[in-house]
């Protein structure tokens, strides 16, 4: 267990430290039975190959459930451990791990004297253990080791490390190399953290308004799943799409799984050709709650409904994925206060704003459009793609830089440096004329860029 994982450390107010749980066991067994909370007593398939007196780990490490105990006794099959703070369930794993803390050391220089900062608990609901230290600098460095509450045993020490240990692409090596040119110093109150941070969004924003809506390679997410509810003739975009009011993000979408015609790409439409498409998509969605066995149903807008010989069908579009299309019956319309009467056949709570289709062509989708953040459908999905996943390649938009470890996807990252040095002169003299030689360069080097881009996804031009 000596051997310690990556350590991130990320400056802001402070330093913050994350620390993954890379936890190495020696022996390992499953619960024979539940365990409620403030249990003593933990019975096991097997405890044989367990040291008396060990500390044991119950449940998988990042589930919610997850905690270190202190074992003082065990015999083949239970232990005796310190009380539970959770419950844990029949075949849920236990393991015996050697430390259930880590120490945090540190120094004022690489070669100094590191004294101890903190002794943390495992955070074992989570992936990492996550130390701040409210006073920490970028100068500062720190060293690790495990250790064992219930022994008092340590692990040897990590390397030191520092807020300067960055990977190759990250913002830091593309700030602290400008910063190290220029002389200026960690604890500059003018050029400080939030200054840098903000300068090299502001050189990603002009690089993205110089190149916009190009389809940037360095920024595509392939294969995405969105799952689809049936019953309804849309799906959400994902939230970081670039654009999601037309299709200049979207490269494709499919369905793979479930369907008649799979596997197959869907094909792209614009809104007025959708129109012409999905004439048969009329209906509303209800303005309130709508209770089961309700006799009235009160709609957004009620002048798609009219029953025929005094009855009419509408289909109620799921909200979860263990329903069905629900087919009610209504008698009457009230178009003044947009409702529909005389209503039966509801079994199940309608939530607000659920779709409510008075006459749907309901299949397996062929056409969509894209408005609203969402991925429109010529027709109603119907229950046999009930969860489906709709398959989509996209590009994201840009992701704002909060850190300096953060990771500057793009291969074009060194450009940036021109505008920061810039930006820097600008910081303390702002009649730092336009023609600076560091702008003049950035803008040079962001015309060469758009003149040679290459995205290998050109765009199809559908008329």
């Amino acid at each position: 267990m000596n051997q310690f994982p990556q350590i991130t450390i990320k400056h802001a107010i402070g330093n913050i430290l994350e620390i993954p749980n890379q936890i190495a066991s020696r022996a390992s067994t499953y619960f024979a039975a539940d365990l409620s909370v403030g249990s003593t007593t933990v019975l096991a398939q097997n405890a044989f190959d367990f040291t008396s007196g060990s500390i044991l780990q119950l449940s998988s490490m990042g589930s919610e459930n997850c905690e270190i105990v202190v074992s003082s006794a065990n015999t083949n099959f239970q232990f005796t451990v310190s009380a539970t703070k959770t419950a844990h369930t029949r075949g849920d794993i236990i393991k015996e791990i050697s430390f259930n803390q880590v120490e945090v050391h540190k120094s004022s220089t690489l070669a100094g004297t590191y004294s101890l900062l903190s002794t943390n608990n495992f955070q074992m609901t989570q992936m990492n253990t996550i130390v701040n230290d409210t006073t920490g600098t970028t100068s500062d460095f720190y060293k690790l080791r495990w250790k064992n509450s219930d022994t008092e045993e340590v692990s040897s020490f990590s390397s030191p490390i520092s807020v300067l240990t960055y990977p190759e692409n990250s913002v830091a090596e593309t700030i602290f190399p400008v910063l190290l040119s220029m002389g200026i110093s960690s604890n500059d109150q003018k050029i400080n953290t939030k200054f840098l941070l903000s300068a090299v969004n502001d050189a990603r924003k002009f690089a993205k308004a110089k190149m916009y809506g190009f389809r940037h390679a360095w920024n595509q997410k392939f294969e995405h799943p969105l799952k689809v509810l049936a019953g309804n003739n849309f799906v959400n975009l994902p939230e970081d799409i670039d654009f999601d009011t037309t299709d200049r993000s979207l490269l494709s979408a499919r369905f793979i799984f479930g369907a008649v015609m799979s596997p197959y790409n869907l094909t792209y439409i614009d809104k007025r050709s959708w129109n012409q498409r999905s004439y048969q998509l009329s209906g509303s969605t209800n303005s309130s709650v709508v209770a089961a066995s309700a006799t009235t149903i009160d709609l957004v807008n009620s002048g798609d409904f009219e029953p025929i010989d005094g009855s009419g069908v509408a289909y109620v579009a799921t909200d979860s994925f263990d329903q069905e299309i629900m087919a009610i019956g209504y008698t009457g319309v009230d178009l003044v206060n947009n409702q529909l009467t005389g209503v039966t056949g509801v079994t199940r709570e309608i939530p607000l704003g659920t779709k409510i289709w008075s006459n749907p062509t309901i299949g397996q989708p062929v056409f969509y459009t894209v408005y609203d953040g969402k991925i429109v459908f010529e027709r109603v999905l119907s229950d046999a793609m009930q969860g489906n996943n709709l398959y989509i390649d996209y590009y994201q938009k840009l992701e704002k830089v909060t850190d300096y470890y953060q990771v500057l996807r793009e291969n074009y990252r060194e450009i940036y440096t021109f505008y920061l040095r810039y930006a820097i002169k600008y910081r303390r003299d702002n009649t730092t004329p336009t023609s600076d030689p560091d702008l003049v360069k950035f803008n040079e080097l962001l015309e060469a860029l758009f003149d040679n881009l290459y995205t290998g996804q050109p765009t199809t031009i559908i008329t």
